[in-house]
């Protein structure tokens, strides 16, 4: 899929691959069925699987077969775009309904285009949407009838079976027909066929073939290797039709840690003076984080590095109230907000906490009866580093002080005119007579901060300024990337002097809002989403003394106190 529908990148989907442990005996033709399959007494019933070509005149009469079913299937396969985004499908019935992934549908009832081989474009409305299974229905709105072509039976098809995939890689190109690659079926499951045509973005929603041209499968997702092509089995889409047809959106009901049975059990725990404490902190007009009600005369606590202003507070009765910032501690990123108002809940703190790996962590969430999230406390409460920011140089020490050795390309020290041979003097105003001075001096900063630092270049000194980065590295991106799968990071998300680690799934726009434990005791505010794996809060012992020096005003920032004066 081009655009946001992109075929979906997995690695997940190789561990629902089991082994099979199963002694068969062959008798296979290689090209076309019947497949035949004596299996040893004992063994469970297994999918057949054809054997491969034995000689080059096989793979003749194969090359014939998938070239005349080429020819077939073009007319039937059309690119799919939806607004800006593009995908496939392909028509099974004469008056026009078109099969795709789920995730190229998206919502139901919205308008489409679909594009032919020919060019000729049609009107569509996206239908239903299977979303565990990424199954998808489409109907063209102009009057027929279609070309179109058969559904087959996923479950008959063997492991070994040709199969051909057919699409627009990279979404449709003007001239060029849909794509065909020719591949076996490597796994068939109810949930899944695996085959190894590999597949691209702008895949997604089209036809995997038999060699009788029946749609046996539809490209939903892929993994790294070029082995690892899914597709939604035909069989998914025949069984939940009426569904499809009707417009619907639904996924199975799931036995996980945040299913319903268990959030109802676990909303019992969450105290409704807790739930009124909990307040959408919202900027220039938009939601942007969640706060804390921590005194009834209008106390809120929240994320600090989040807010911009204006400031408003919506509380649980849903007044809107302009808040002022009264405070900042930006050690622990937090801010205290005030707004007018009076006789608001009182919050029930935990006065000693005692959280340990494997405690329950309960996150409340802004005008919900069930928990915004649920996990463990997954290690002890702890210091959080700074990630430090990067100028992007190599030094040698020197008697006339640090050389700068190597400039690193696309570096903070590039980006300022750093180069290399200049002997670093000063940074930030503070001598650096070794080059442990200048590694020092540059550790305190994080990434976006800028440093200043006086140079020495041949006989002039100059000052230039630089804006830190992170560390880039292929280890780096790599990990970056899978951190921030699922719902992302908070832009601030390390730098704290103790936090409770816990794996519940909090937003980066809803932290800020109180945890509870088993017992429905406020055991810490969340400050921040750090990892796949992991989200931080503030345990309650480290609010508590905070809170006066917050509401005192003497942390209140600089330009809240200019503003205060005029």
């Amino acid at each position: 899929m081009m655009g946001s529908h992109l075929l979906v990148l997995s690695r997940r989907y190789s561990s629902l691959l089991p082994r099979v442990w199963l002694a068969v005996v062959l008798f296979a033709m290689t090209v076309s069925p019947p497949v035949q399959v004596a299996v040893l007494a004992g063994a469970e019933p297994a999918i057949p699987v054809a054997e491969a070509p034995k000689d080059v005149g096989q793979l003749r009469g194969l090359q014939k077969q998938v070239a005349e079913l080429i020819e077939k299937l073009k007319p039937c396969i059309v690119c799919v775009r939806i607004g800006n985004t593009q995908g496939s499908g392909v028509i099974v019935t004469e008056d026009g309904y078109v099969l795709t992934a789920g995730h190229v549908v998206g919502e139901p009832h919205q308008s489409c285009e679909l594009i032919f081989a020919d060019g000729k474009r049609v009107k569509g409305e996206t239908l239903g949407r299977y979303q565990d299974a990424d199954a998808g229905l489409i109907k063209i709105t102009e009057a027929g009838p279609w070309p179109h072509t058969e559904m087959g039976v996923s479950k008959e098809l063997s492991e070994g079976a040709w199969v051909v995939a057919l699409g627009h890689p990279l979404g449709y190109m003007s001239g060029r027909p849909p794509v065909a690659r020719l591949g076996r079926v490597l796994r068939n499951r109810d949930t899944f066929i695996r085959t190894d045509c590999p597949l691209v973005g702008g895949d997604s929603g089209g036809p995997l073939v038999d060699l009788t041209g029946k749609v046996v499968g539809i490209h939903s997702r892929i993994a790294g290797p070029t082995t690892m092509n899914y597709h939604v089995p035909v069989d998914v889409f025949r069984s939940n039709w009426d569904r499809l047809v009707k417009g619907e959106i639904w996924q199975d009901p799931m036995p996980g840690r945040d299913s319903e049975e268990v959030k109802r059990v676990v909303a019992d725990v969450i105290r409704p003076e807790v739930r009124a404490c909990v307040v959408m902190v919202r900027c220039n007009g938009r939601d942007t984080v969640l706060g804390t009600v921590v005194g009834p005369d209008g106390w809120i606590l929240t994320k600090a590095s989040e807010l911009k202003s204006p400031i408003t507070c919506k509380l649980s009765d849903d007044r809107e109230l302009p808040a002022e910032i009264v405070g900042i501690s930006e050690e622990h990123d937090l801010a205290m907000l005030k707004v007018e108002a009076r006789h608001l809940p009182a919050i029930p703190w935990a006065r000693s906490v005692d959280c340990q790996p494997g405690y329950w962590m309960i996150s409340v969430g802004f005008h919900q009866d069930v928990p915004l999230a649920i996990g463990i406390v997954g290690a002890p409460a702890r210091r959080i580093p700074p990630q430090p920011g990067i100028l992007g140089v190599t030094l040698e020490d020197t008697e006339a002080g640090p050389r700068i050795t190597r400039v690193m390309e696309q570096s903070a020290a590039a980006a300022a005119g750093i180069e290399e041979g200049d002997i670093v003097l000063e940074v930030d105003g503070k001598p650096t007579p070794k080059t442990t001075d200048v590694i020092e001096a540059i550790r305190r900063h994080r990434p976006g901060d800028t440093v200043k630092l006086k140079l020495r270049r041949g006989d002039q000194t100059l000052e230039v300024t630089a804006t830190l980065k992170q560390l880039d590295s292929p280890s780096q991106r790599r990990r970056e990337m899978q951190n921030r799968s699922d719902v992302g990071l908070s832009r601030r998300a390390d730098d704290f002097p103790r936090v409770i680690q816990h794996d519940g799934v909090v937003p980066p726009q809803l932290c800020g809002g109180p945890v509870v434990d088993i017992d429905g005791r406020v055991v810490g505010i969340n400050i921040a989403r750090a990892g796949r794996t992991e989200t931080y809060a503030i345990p309650t012992d480290t609010l508590l003394g905070l809170m006066y020096d917050l509401m005192s005003g003497k942390l209140r920032p600089a330009s809240e106190n200019a503003s205060e004066s005029n």
